[in-house]
């Protein structure tokens, strides 16, 4: 493939970026590439740089002053999973794009065992060259996150999954990656007392049935005992983390525990890390009764409102 490197580009349009908004005709492409899996473009505007699939849609954001900030608010939503194993010590990230989960840990919490599975080598490239991404210090595989998960029997105590691809009409989560095939496997390679945590993006409440929060949330309530949601404040993207554990613990519990952590092993997380755990939804999203499970016979994540 052709690398394109432009030095500027005149779009006359608004995009939402993670509940802010910048002009595209005052973004700077500065590195544009066909991979087999994406049309991957890197832009910046001011001091934010950001990786963009396919038709334009934002995957990272990042601060190019400071690699800590800039990124989408979602990430740190990934911390909350110490609330129910605290004691983690490895963790198996599903999917690069511009590194932001795997630099904050990277940063807060360099002792933590961490390895990256990513398809796109292509992203790993870009990751490296333009978001602060060191493989030198997050390892990363090249494969299919399900292959890997499939053919590698190594247990872990967290496994974290942001991984999306994109079409004419949206991004969404690969569908070989939302079934109850699938998290059979994601809870297999967890630890008994593991941890799972996939980032959504879509609303939780609204009425609609047929919505991938709901569907993913059912499925995955078909293989895991307890799941608790946590929103983002500035985009619609949910976090679900999922647990094995047979009790499910309130708000005040997490509450009770974020203090905890905050006291002890305050360095370890980013500031707003107490906060975050009030961003628990107190119940199941609407229409799960009557949402779809997924699974490998049929799972139309493409077509499924948000």
């Amino acid at each position: 493939m052709k690398k394109i490197y432009l030095t500027s580009v005149l779009m006359l349009l608004l995009l939402p970026m993670g509940g802010r908004t910048y002009a595209l005709d005052q973004e700077e492409v500065i590195y544009q590439f066909d991979s087999a899996y994406h049309r991957i473009r890197v832009t910046q505007n001011g001091n934010i740089r950001a990786l963009r699939f396919d038709n334009n849609f934002y995957q990272t954001t990042v601060d190019v002053t400071n690699p800590l900030r800039g990124h989408y608010d979602y990430a740190e939503l990934f911390f909350d999973t110490a609330l129910f194993k605290p004691d983690a010590e490895n963790v198996c990230m599903l999917g690069l794009g511009g590194g932001s989960i795997q630099r904050l840990f990277n940063h807060f919490q360099p002792g933590l065992d961490d390895l990256t599975v990513e398809i796109d080598s292509a992203v790993v490239d870009v990751a490296e060259g333009y978001f602060f991404f060191d493989r030198n210090q997050m390892p990363v595989v090249v494969d299919d996150a399900r292959r890997y998960l499939r053919s590698n029997q190594d247990k872990y105590d967290m496994i974290f999954q942001d991984s999306y691809t994109s079409n004419a009409y949206g991004t969404f989560v690969p569908f070989h990656l939302a079934t109850y095939e699938y998290f059979l496997i994601v809870n297999d390679r967890l630890e008994d007392d593991g941890v799972f945590a996939i980032n959504v993006i879509g609303t939780v409440y609204g009425g609609e049935e047929h919505r991938i929060i709901t569907s993913i949330y059912k499925t995955m309530s078909e293989v895991f005992p307890q799941l608790y949601m946590f929103a983002a404040d500035e985009s619609q993207n949910v976090v679900i983390i999922a647990t094995k554990d047979s009790q499910r613990l309130t708000r005040q519990d997490l509450l009770s525990r974020a203090q905890s952590i905050v006291n002890t092993r305050r360095s370890e997380f980013p500031q707003g890390f107490y906060q975050s755990a009030y961003k628990l939804y107190d119940t199941a999203p609407s229409g799960l009764s009557t949402a779809l499970v997924l699974t490998d016979d049929y799972a139309p994540v493409d077509n499924l409102l948000r």
